[in-house]
């Protein structure tokens, strides 16, 4: 550990401060409380390798020299050389080609030492030992940083890194409101002329979902200020992909920035579909997603993708689009992302898709949604980070037979909807709504000026199409009709083309 009495500098030798002071001794004694986490996590590695692909420590993670020399090891054996079973022939054999390592090793006691620490810890305690070692890592820069830590260590011990952090996030928020103690109030029937000017500037029209000319109409596009819209729909009916194709073309025509949080994909996913959408709606080129499935791109397919991924590369520097994939879904994970991002000036965040947090402190699922959705709104709303935030979510087992999709459809969870300033939810038509059928539903295309001529039309059974509906909408008309689009998820082409009245279930 540093010399705690003097400390040398360009200008010579000079004693350290008593803050100086304080901070290394607050150092050691994590170090201290380090210790175990650190010889627990290589002895587990040692005891189940196999473990290594599945963790992202480094060796900065570690403080103490004998675990950084041991964690050195199994990781260069287990990734580099892709050994699955470490003995001691094993490692003598590695070690021959590193000496200095070896003597390290063999002073703190080699093999020997390795294998008694095997002995006593189980594999399956591995994730919160890394949790414990994060902890201490953080409260370390919290120390380098100069937060006052000192006094706060023996709590820490028993506290989560979580737990810490709303302890911190909390202090702040106190500090920060209590800057200013004044508690604004406003005269209702004040500044109403002002408001009338900044409403006809359009100031309340959000971001156009693309190709949704008459879902834009009634929801008024995508308001960034503070509000939440959920999609809703049965699993395999698209999701995911209509939350791409509604807003990251439209993110790029008007330069906005966009972050993606998926939980059930890879970044990959979304690389996939702009390509697909590129050559589909940019390029005019029929393309199938197969086809990227399958590979052996034929010459003309990979002149396409080349192509399209020229186009959409000209764009990368702006970085309107932010994919974070989740290895296990949280919702205070997806809160910090919203916070740090939106400090950042991103505006549109995406959600893909809500589901129960993995560290939810109840068994009751709904409960545990309907408390991440709370808390999802108390970060996006105005008075804190002000963001729009599109979430998409599952329908309950009961919707797979209804045909009117009403907020009763989200299932036990239904209070999710309660922070969302707009509800869409969406199926694809029963066999029977098609022309001919015992239910065929009748659309209309609005035409002429202000759309006042219906135009009626059936549904083809050679067409793919999507029926939209609206159970919640603080922008305009709830229920009023459904909304029928040509949507072909193969190759990313959706747009709205009419209006219907879908039969309620009774």
């Amino acid at each position: 550990m540093t010399n705690i009495k003097k400390a040398t500098t360009n200008q010579g030798t000079t004693k350290l401060s008593d803050f100086k002071k304080e901070q290394l001794v607050t150092l050691k004694r994590i170090g201290e409380f380090k210790q175990a986490s650190e010889a627990n996590i290589v002895a587990i590695l040692y005891k189940d390798p196999d473990e290594l692909y599945d963790i992202e420590l480094k060796l900065d993670d570690f403080s103490h020299n004998i675990w950084r020399v041991y964690f050195q090891i199994v990781s260069d054996l287990v990734l580099l050389e892709e050994k699955s079973v470490l003995d001691d022939i094993t490692i003598g054999l590695y070690l021959e080609k590193h000496p200095k390592l070896q003597k390290k090793y063999e002073e703190y006691g080699g093999y020997e030492t390795i294998f008694n620490a095997k002995e006593y810890v189980e594999v399956e305690n591995l994730d919160g030992y890394i949790k414990e070692l994060y902890k201490w890592n953080t409260i370390v820069k919290l120390v380098k940083a100069g937060y006052p830590v000192h006094d706060r260590l023996s709590d820490y011990c028993d506290m989560t890194l979580e737990n810490i952090y709303d302890e911190f996030e909390t202090f702040i928020n106190h500090t920060f409101i209590n800057i200013d103690s004044d508690v604004k109030s406003y005269n209702a029937l004040d500044g109403l002329h002002e408001l009338i000017d900044e409403l006809d500037k359009g100031t309340s029209v959000g971001m156009p979902l693309h190709n949704c000319d008459l879902l834009n109409k009634e929801i008024g596009g995508f308001n960034f200020d503070g509000n939440i819209i959920g999609l809703g729909a049965n699993s395999g009916v698209g999701k995911s992909t209509m939350a791409i194709n509604y807003i990251l073309p439209s993110v790029i025509k008007y330069d906005e920035k966009v972050v993606i949080i998926i939980n059930e994909e890879d970044e990959t996913k979304v690389r996939r579909e702009l390509l697909i959408w590129v050559a589909n709606n940019i390029f005019k080129e029929k393309l199938q997603k197969y086809v990227l499935r399958d590979g052996n791109f034929t010459p003309e397919v990979m002149v396409l993708l080349r192509k399209c991924a020229d186009w959409l590369e000209e764009k990368k520097d702006a970085r309107n689009i932010t994919v974070i994939p989740l290895d296990r879904y949280s919702v205070n994970t997806v809160i910090k992302v919203i916070k740090k991002y939106s400090s950042m000036g991103v505006r549109c965040f995406i959600l893909d898709t809500l589901k129960e947090s993995s560290d939810a402190r109840t068994d009751e699922i709904y409960k545990s949604m309907m408390r991440d959705m709370v808390a999802l709104y108390d970060v996006v709303k105005p008075a804190v980070k002000n963001v729009g935030l599109f979430v998409t979510y599952q329908l309950g087992k009961g919707s797979l037979i209804k045909r009117y999709l009403t907020n009763n459809d989200v299932g036990m969870a239904k209070s999710i909807v309660d922070v969302m300033s707009v509800n869409l939810m969406m199926r694809r038509p029963l066999e029977d709504e098609f022309e001919g059928g015992t239910h065929e539903i009748t659309g209309y295309r609005l035409e002429g000026k202000n759309g006042k001529s219906k135009i009626p039309f059936k549904l083809k059974r050679d067409k793919k199409y999507l029926i939209m509906f609206i159970p919640k909408n603080r922008f305009g008309a709830t229920d009023e009709f459904q909304i029928i689009s040509e949507c072909d998820l193969s190759t990313n082409i959706y747009k709205d083309i009419g209006i219907c009245n879908v039969q309620q279930d009774f």
